[in-house]
């Protein structure tokens, strides 16, 4: 794939990258020297979640956007406040990855590319079923959650526990979220499905040389599961 050709394509569609971040000092700096090979530092957001050591200085030192919570409040507030960042600048689609390097940034253009072939609102990045390192529990409850929601929304959704996704901005206009922590993309599913959200995929590799994951499998499950619920039961 062209390299000019993706820079070009992605200022012309206005797609951002949206990096919600909590102490990731030692690897934030190598993700925005990747995602800068294909995304300029304008249409990069980081939200540093309360973080405690220098995640917030290496963000400035690379000269992206930078919103910073005063205290740690979880992934999903700092996507909810990402993506009202990015609402109020007009941008049409959003790519949230992690800022652990638990995703490769090389497959941005890949999601620009994607977006443009089809009419999918939402392309979640699925990791390949060699999935190396990942503990079994969470697999299981990857697996689960997915099978769920799946029927839930009516739609294939093979990897619902992928925080690295494209978004059709408009479709988050006037929604409302409940949730901060990692159930809040289950919730962004179920709710964006009900409006109509068309969702697809593309395969991307699993990873997991970069910082430990701070989802606990039994715990972030049971909430996973609660909103699922909620959802059926209130549709909330």
């Amino acid at each position: 794939m062209n390299l000019r050709r993706d820079v070009k394509s992605d200022t012309e569609r206005n797609t951002w990258l949206l990096i919600p971040a909590y102490n990731v000092e030692a690897y934030l700096g190598r993700l925005l020297q990747e995602a800068l090979l294909y995304l300029t530092a304008q249409t990069i957001l980081v939200v540093n979640d309360g973080s405690t050591d220098n995640t917030a200085g290496v963000a400035e030192s690379h000269h992206v956007n930078l919103v910073s919570h005063p205290r740690n409040s979880g992934k999903g507030a700092a996507l909810r406040t990402g993506f009202d960042y990015l609402l109020g600048r007009g941008a049409e689609w959003v790519i949230t990855i992690d800022g652990d390097l638990q995703h490769d940034p090389s497959r941005l253009p890949d999601f620009i590319e994607q977006a443009e072939l089809d009419d999918h609102d939402i392309i979640i990045g699925t990791r390949q079923r060699k999935v190396g390192g990942m503990p079994w529990d969470r697999r299981f409850s990857n697996w689960a959650t997915s099978l769920i929601l799946s029927i839930v929304t009516g739609q294939k959704i093979s990897d619902s526990q992928s925080g690295y996704r494209l978004i059709r901005c408009r479709m988050l206009k006037g929604m409302e979220f409940r949730c901060t922590g990692y159930d809040f993309e289950t919730e962004m599913l179920l709710k964006l499905s009900r409006v109509g959200a068309r969702i697809g995929s593309i395969e991307i590799p699993t990873i997991y040389d970069g910082a430990p994951s701070t989802i606990n499998s039994v715990k972030d499950t049971l909430k996973f599961l609660k909103v699922i619920l909620r959802f059926i039961l209130t549709k909330k």
